[in-house]
């Protein structure tokens, strides 16, 4: 397949970036699991000339710095591959003081437009409570204010649901089992049950707008917990489902990133910590204490997360849920050859582990990550915008698994595999090796030709008893010699 390079121009800049352009273009579908953030807080701001009341203008303007980069920012989107963006609606911002005919729209109609226009479609977190209806931007909504957080939901879902903008999937708060921020107590995390009450209101508003619309958990940090004196709080989920709020969500949604794996992968039966009984099996109620009903979780990395939480779910509330995750991100730093190398494998790993483990649909964090954290999460470098390793890679992965599905592990020594089929059931397997410096093999049986393609989409025939063929020999089989980049292998 050859690759198609050139540049665009900036509609509001001379910046160039140079992108891949996909050979064959293949549709959208609403079962395709590939997404991309695009719209946080630094990178689509109001206009300077927007009508926002007194006091609010200063605010929007320092955060502004970025605006010009949108239109680049929606093309690298639209050529990425993702058929879904999640982005982010700012409840203070379009309802700075009640009552509810007091609002701002515009803002969010332009840039929602743009997004819509890109042909994705759209998850959207609503966030940012204004602070007449709460002590902070993160939450809790104050009770007495749930009848007019009501109002607003009605007035938005209406008014997203029809084209251009065709919004069915309402996220609601960002991370809400916060507890903590800068040392000052905010957040839904300690008040489940006020979560629970709200998913009800909000769920009954939505529903009502748009019946075929869709209600997903606030993505759950559900990592650094507050028992390591860090800010979430680990038993919120159960709050939320013992106060009745599982019967008000479509979706569980929670978030993931690889410096906590081994929060996870501990639970694993197989793991250090359980085999030599210094952890229990996961309980019911207080997680390790070796008191009530017990379940299992295992796996590595994400999939390790996704078992905890499934089958906490299943075992302690029998609750079932489609499982979406809204943020997953490996760290690619500039300058750092190792660094962008390794988010570049990770795109792969990381969406082929959450597929494995029955993740519907994963949203990349982000397209370009705020020059404020230290976290360079972004696909594309955050002082240019252009493409790093990584956003090649999840081109080429979203070109060659758009519309496969998941069917099953492959179990080779060194190796780390999962096999796709197409609706017409051919296979192909993404693989690479466990070991970043060693060198596994794959042998496929029963072909004399193999079409491998590596993360910048390049593609190898490779042909039995060919000078590729990793056995050598001309018999009715293909060896492949698998390094830690990972690729993706048909007949």
């Amino acid at each position: 397949d050859p690759m198609l390079h050139r540049s665009w121009p900036s509609t509001n800049s001379t910046l160039l970036l140079p992108m891949v352009l996909k050979s064959t273009p293949y549709p959208c579908t609403a079962d395709s699991p590939f997404s991309i953030e695009i719209a946080a807080l630094h990178q689509v701001r109001p206009s300077e000339t927007e009508s926002y009341p007194a006091g609010k203008m200063s605010s929007a303007m320092r955060r502004s710095q970025h605006s010009a980069a949108f239109p680049d920012l929606l093309e690298a989107l639209k050529q990425s591959g993702a058929c879904w963006s999640r982005v982010r609606i700012d409840w203070s911002e379009i309802q700075p003081e009640p009552p509810a005919d007091h609002m701002y729209w515009a803002y969010h109609d332009e840039k929602l437009r743009l997004v819509a226009d890109t042909g994705v479609r759209m998850i959207v977190i609503v966030d940012g409570v204004p602070e007449w209806a709460a002590n902070s931007i993160f939450g809790p909504i104050d009770p007495d204010q749930l009848g007019e957080f009501d109002r607003f939901l009605t007035q938005l879902v209406t008014r997203y649901k029809e084209p251009p903008y065709n919004i069915h999937h309402w996220e609601l708060f960002n991370e809400p089992d916060l507890t903590v921020w800068n040392g000052v107590p905010v957040g839904w995390g300690y008040h489940g049950d006020q979560y629970a009450q709200m998913l009800a209101v909000a769920h009954q508003a939505i529903k009502a707008a748009d019946p075929e619309a869709k209600v997903l958990l606030g993505g759950l940090a559900y990592d650094a917990f507050t028992e390591y004196e860090e800010p979430f709080y680990r038993y919120f989920l159960d709050d939320v489902v013992t106060a009745g709020g599982g019967e008000f969500l479509d979706v569980m949604n929670f978030h993931y990133f690889p410096p906590f794996a081994r929060e996870w992968e501990r639970w694993d039966p197989n793991s250090e910590d359980r085999r030599n009984g210094w952890l229990p099996a996961p309980t019911c109620g207080i997680v390790d204490d070796d008191q009530g009903t017990v379940y299992e979780a295992g796996g590595i990395d994400l999939i390790a997360k996704t078992s905890h939480i499934r089958n906490r779910l299943a075992a302690c509330f029998g609750l079932n849920r489609p499982l979406w995750v809204t943020e997953l991100g490996e760290t690619g730093y500039s300058g750092d050859p190792d660094s962008l190398a390794r988010q570049a494998r990770y795109v792969i790993q990381g969406y082929a582990r959450g597929l494995a483990a029955g993740i519907e649909n994963i949203t990349w964090f982000a397209l370009v990550s705020s020059p404020r954290t230290a976290h360079d999460q972004g696909l594309l470098h955050r002082f240019d915008w252009a493409p790093k390793p990584a956003y090649y890679a999840y081109q080429t992965m979203a070109r060659e698994l758009t519309g496969y599905t998941y069917a099953h592990t492959v179990e080779v020594d060194g190796v780390e595999a999962y096999v796709f089929l197409s609706p017409q059931h051919q296979e192909k397997t993404v693989a690479w090796s466990q070991d970043s410096v060693q060198l596994a093999h794959m042998a496929f049986l029963g072909t004399n030709h193999l079409r491998v393609v590596d993360r910048n989409g390049n593609v190898m025939l490779v042909e039995d008893g060919g000078a590729d063929d990793a056995d050598g020999m001309l018999n009715g089989s293909v060896g492949l010699r698998i390094t830690s980049d990972p690729v993706f292998v048909s007949q």
